[in-house]
């Protein structure tokens, strides 16, 4: 739902904003009998029905495509060529909430750890929460082949420009490598630029963009890819061959 604004914008900077304001006005004048001057209302009105439209596309697109969260076991636990990842924060539990927005302020900078690394530290917990402020999936490629599907990457906004993304993309493209998967692809839009930022940052290339419609808004839609070498053992054994 955080792109809601940027659809917004581009809304009603665009042609949709006049045709929405004149129907409205069109209607209360020459539909409802309104006088004219308050038929200027239509305009303020014709703002509201475009973010009320925008926001509940966004809200059915979002529970269509969050079924699989319904069912993470079934949807990339039980394929040995899938896999879902989160990224938890140890944040002190007696800090009150003024604290907290001060330290999700600050450039915190964190030491991580896969799961196995933070059990063999044995780190005691006393006095610290969890918090989940990430996720990233694997899956396979929707247009066949050998080739990965990188899902629900995703970081808490407090969170962001710390690196974690950074470490849930490592971690999805360890695992596809060491899967011999040849390559990893991606959907991303044009509102999510950060997101494109890390994905070029990591060596990802933007090898297509085709456009989707909503509310009459084109928006840049793009295919980002990423080929994989195989892992080193199977180079390993090859020589040996």
């Amino acid at each position: 739902m955080e792109t809601v604004g940027e659809f917004f914008w581009s809304a009603v900077m665009s042609e949709v904003f006049p045709q929405v304001a004149l129907l409205v006005i069109a209607f209360a004048f020459i539909g409802l009998g309104v006088p004219f001057y308050f038929c200027l209302f239509g305009i303020p009105v014709a703002v509201g029905v475009i973010y009320g439209v925008i926001w509940s596309a966004h809200l059915f697109k979002a529970m269509e495509l969050h079924e699989d969260l319904n069912n993470i076991q079934k949807t990339y636990m039980e394929d040995p060529d899938t896999g879902f990842w989160v990224a938890e924060v140890l944040e002190v539990s007696e800090a009150n909430e003024l604290d907290s927005l001060v330290n999700k302020a600050k450039k915190v900078e964190y030491d991580f750890l896969s799961e196995e690394e933070f059990h063999m530290r044995n780190i005691n917990l006393d006095g610290f929460r969890k918090h989940l402020v990430g996720t990233v999936a694997i899956t396979k490629s929707q247009r066949g082949g050998l080739r990965a599907w990188l899902r629900r990457m995703a970081v808490r906004k407090a969170y962001r420009r710390r690196g974690i993304a950074m470490q849930l993309l490592e971690q999805a493209i360890q695992f596809c490598t060491d899967r011999c998967h040849e390559g990893i692809e991606l959907i991303t839009t044009e509102c999510h630029y950060k997101a494109r930022e890390l994905y070029y940052k990591r060596g990802f290339t933007a090898e297509h963009t085709y456009y989707k419609y909503y509310f009459n808004v084109r928006q840049p839609m793009y295919l980002f890819a990423m080929p994989l070498k195989p892992p080193k053992a199977n180079l390993a054994e090859v020589s040996t061959m």
